[in-house]
């Protein structure tokens, strides 16, 4: 009954469900969800991403995280031949507390990268996305301090709380913009910014709540590198923005060439600034790539409410892959 109240407690504060979106540790292999001008920025014809998040996996029901998008690239044969025009699905769902909150999440979305020289060295972009997000909480399952008792909770005694809303819909708008550059020699380089929810929309389940949902403000670079013939090296970072919560990650990961293959090992860490670290591995061929991590928290207050880690799995693959040497490997 604790791990109820403790998600009501969320629910109330905002500090979970109202004001901060769930987020994936492997920000660079979940496109959609991060910024709409990675739309159809890649060189194949399709790509399909699925994300997966177990988070503080030890307690006995921890939040769960999963999406799945599908982007596609558009007017191939119109378009100059280094413009990208893309559109794309995606599909998220949020839970915790063995299902006593849910999030499920639908968004198409539209990106634009124009090239800016010939010989399509660089690129500048912008995207939009639409969505539709529906909120529930079993409140059945939730325990008020009315309904504590000599013997415990009674979920049988009356709360004593106004809910107005057991399930919340609403409509929202997504926006962001990026830049690019990538050579012939394998260096690339791109820097981007989005802003998600900017309707701001009403996410209030009591009466006494006139809560919105915050909007979500992020700058994100990355940049992959040439070591040898074969090998990579790639960094990236973010600072994102929601409500009152500021979030810092900057990490890096080396690229070993398997064989004579067009494959890549990949492993490194990345660090998120007063919460955790987490190392990865990833392995990128030319048609897929998979990648794993775990969140190792270091975080004081999270340690001390027993959240010690999140697993978290990437898989991504790319429909008739292109020139290799202009995208920057699972990473954006």
């Amino acid at each position: 009954m604790r791990k109820y109240i403790f998600i009501l407690f969320f629910l109330l504060t905002g500090a979970r469900a109202l004001a901060q979106d769930p987020y994936f540790s492997q920000y660079y292999s979940s496109p959609l969800t991060f910024n709409p001008a990675l739309t159809g920025y890649f060189n194949s014809a399709h790509r399909l991403a699925i994300n997966y998040r177990n988070q503080w996996g030890n307690i006995s029901s921890p939040y769960q995280t999963g999406a799945v998008s599908f982007d596609t690239r558009i007017l191939q044969n119109s378009l100059a031949a280094n413009d990208k025009w893309g559109l794309g699905i995606q599909a998220m769902y949020d839970q915790a507390g063995a299902g006593v909150y849910k999030n499920s999440y639908i968004a198409v979305s539209t990106g634009f990268n124009k090239g800016l020289d010939a010989d399509g060295y660089q690129s500048v972009g912008i995207g939009v996305q639409a969505a539709y997000a529906r909120h529930v909480v079993d409140f059945s399952k939730v325990s008020f301090a009315n309904q504590f008792t000599s013997s415990g909770f009674d979920l049988s005694v009356p709360s004593g709380e106004t809910i107005n809303n057991r399930s919340i819909g609403y409509a929202d708008l997504n926006i962001g913009m990026l830049y690019n550059y990538g050579d012939e020699s394998g260096k690339n380089f791109n820097i981007g910014a989005s802003v998600y929810h900017l309707l701001n929309p009403s996410l209030s389940f009591f009466s006494a709540q006139n809560s919105r949902l915050a909007r979500r403000f992020t700058i994100h670079a990355s940049a992959s590198l040439p070591v040898n013939e074969r090998d990579q090296f790639f960094f990236s970072s973010n600072f994102m923005q929601q409500a009152n919560n500021n979030q810092t990650v900057l990490g890096l990961a080396y690229g070993w060439g398997i064989g004579d293959t067009d494959a890549h090992l990949y492993a490194g860490a990345w660090l998120r600034a007063k919460d955790a670290t987490y190392p990865y591995i990833g392995l990128r061929t030319t048609n897929y790539q998979v990648g794993i991590s775990y969140d190792i928290t270091h975080s004081d207050l999270k340690k001390a409410n027993g959240f010690t880690g999140s697993s978290e799995i990437s898989f991504i693959y790319f429909f008739s892959q292109k020139d290799k040497r202009r995208s920057i490997p699972c990473f954006f």
